[in-house]
């Protein structure tokens, strides 16, 4: 069965790549909200780090740029993992919009 991981990229975004990998397999996916117009140089840089992951795992890779938080988490799936790549308020907004819309 294959897993569909999202990492959720805030403007500037961190995120411990292994985290990620530990939930990627083969032929599963990793999907990439980007938050924001334009493409921060992080962001690029992030995505650019998540596509060589999903090379190195063999998982299928889709990155979507969103203008929101909202439309960003109308495309998460509530049985799926997420990873949030944001600091400080942004981080906190992204994961108090999750939680309330997994509850």
């Amino acid at each position: 069965m294959t897993t569909r991981t999202v990492v959720l990229l805030g403007r500037k975004p961190t995120i411990a790549w292994n985290g990620v990998r530990g939930s990627l397999g083969e032929g599963d996916e990793l999907v990439v909200l980007s938050l924001g117009y334009p493409v921060t140089a992080a962001q690029r840089a992030a995505l650019l780090a998540a596509q060589d992951l999903a090379e190195a795992t063999g998982a299928w890779f889709d990155a979507v740029l969103v203008l929101s938080t909202a439309e960003m988490l109308r495309l998460v799936r509530t049985d799926e993992p997420v990873h949030i790549a944001a600091r400080g308020r942004e981080a906190r907004r992204i994961r108090s919009v999750l939680a309330g819309a997994r509850a």
